[in-house]
């Protein structure tokens, strides 16, 4: 059986970024929180993060406390954007009543909620 040289160009093209690990980047989804945020404000958001200990409790990528939920792909949970986690943040007990996790409330400042918010919506 013989390919036309069209055909296999085509299967070339489709198969080679599979093979060497490319992936094609979609879109983010309509409403998507991430969607238009800088890279430097997702950076930043992680430095709080880590400033704020948020590590003891929770994990990202399996580095962390386990004592609370992990956050790995946060972000890519139903309404889970980032108003929706500075909001948790700030009050959890807003979210779910039962949450044991603190109120950071005035312990985190409006800047570095919004950059913490729109590192963990980032994480899909």
């Amino acid at each position: 059986m013989r390919l036309s040289v069209g055909v296999c160009a085509l299967v070339s093209l489709l198969l080679i970024p599979l093979a060497i690990g490319c992936k094609k980047e979609s879109p983010p989804p309509p409403g998507d929180a991430s969607a238009g945020v800088s890279a430097d404000l997702i950076v930043s958001g992680k430095a709080v993060f880590d400033r704020n200990g948020c590590a003891q409790c929770h994990a990202i990528g399996g580095v962390g406390g386990r004592s609370a939920p992990d956050l790995s792909k946060v972000g890519a949970a139903t309404g889970r954007t980032a108003e929706w986690l500075v909001a948790h943040i700030r009050n959890p007990k807003s979210h779910n009543p039962m949450s044991r996790m603190p109120s950071f409330e005035g312990k985190i400042n409006d800047q570095d909620l919004l950059a913490l918010g729109s590192y963990l919506a980032s994480l899909k």
